[in-house]
C-alpha cells in the first residue's frame, strides 16, 4: 500500500510540473504577442490574426512550425525577432508530391485472335459476333501508381531580396517555416513573431 501511494504522488507532481510548465509557455506567448515586433510599414493591410505565432525563443535556439495555406488567397509571410535576438533567419519549406506510373507485375495472357477484312475491320458472323481464327499469347502488363515527396525551400531570408514572402496557392497545402536565432557568447531571451498575414482575393470563394 505505501508503495503504491508513492506512485499515486509521483504521478500527482509530474502531472503539477507539467501543467506549470504548460501555463508558463502559454503565458511566455501572450507575452509575446502583445509586443509590437513588426511595423505597420512591414504588415501593410493583411490581416495577421488567424494563425500567426509568437514565441520565445533563445540565441542559438532553432524551431519549425507548420502552417496551413488556403487556396486562392493572398498570403505576406514574414519572421521578426526583437533587437537583442540578434540575426534571425528562416526559410519557408514546400512539400512537392510527384505521381509516377510505374510496373507493378507482367503476366502471360492469352487472347482471341479474330478475322479481319482487307481494311482491318472485324468480320461478323450472322448472331453479329466476331469469328474467331486462333489465339495468341501476349504478356500483360499491370500498373500502380507510386507517390514520392521532396521538401524544396521556397523562400530563404539570407538570400532572399525582400524581407518576407508572398504567396497564392492553387489549392490548400500545409508548409513548414524553419527559424533559426543567431548564436552568441552572451545568451538572450526574447520574442519572435511568425507573422502570416491574409489577405482575401475573393471574399466568396470558400474553395479548399
Amino acid at each position: 500500500m505505501k508503495k503504491y501511494n508513492h506512485i499515486k504522488i509521483n504521478t500527482a507532481r509530474i502531472i503539477g510540473l507539467i501543467l506549470v510548465l504548460l501555463i508558463s509557455l502559454s503565458a511566455h506567448s501572450q507575452k509575446c504577442s502583445k509586443k509590437k515586433l513588426a511595423s505597420k510599414e512591414m504588415r501593410l493591410d493583411f490581416d495577421y490574426r488567424g494563425q500567426s505565432i509568437f514565441e520565445e525563443l533563445t540565441n542559438g535556439d532553432s524551431t519549425t512550425l507548420n502552417i496551413v495555406l488556403y487556396s486562392k488567397q493572398n498570403y505576406r509571410i514574414f519572421v521578426v525577432g526583437e533587437q537583442k535576438l540578434g540575426k534571425v533567419d528562416y526559410e519557408v519549406i514546400v512539400t512537392r508530391k510527384k505521381f509516377n506510373r510505374i510496373v507493378k507485375d507482367i503476366q502471360p495472357k492469352t487472347i482471341s485472335i479474330y478475322k479481319k477484312d482487307p481494311n482491318g475491320f472485324y468480320l461478323y458472323n450472322p448472331d453479329g459476333e466476331r469469328i474467331p481464327v486462333g489465339e495468341k499469347s501476349i504478356m500483360d502488363t499491370v500498373w500502380t501508381r507510386e507517390t514520392t515527396s521532396t521538401k524544396e525551400i521556397v523562400y530563404n531570408s539570407k538570400t532572399a531580396e525582400t524581407p518576407y514572402w508572398l504567396a497564392t496557392p492553387n489549392k490548400t497545402q500545409l508548409i513548414s517555416i524553419k527559424i533559426n536565432v543567431e548564436k552568441t557568447v552572451k545568451k538572450q531571451t526574447g520574442c519572435i513573431g511568425v507573422y502570416v498575414g491574409r489577405e482575401y482575393s475573393n471574399i466568396y470563394q470558400f474553395r479548399r
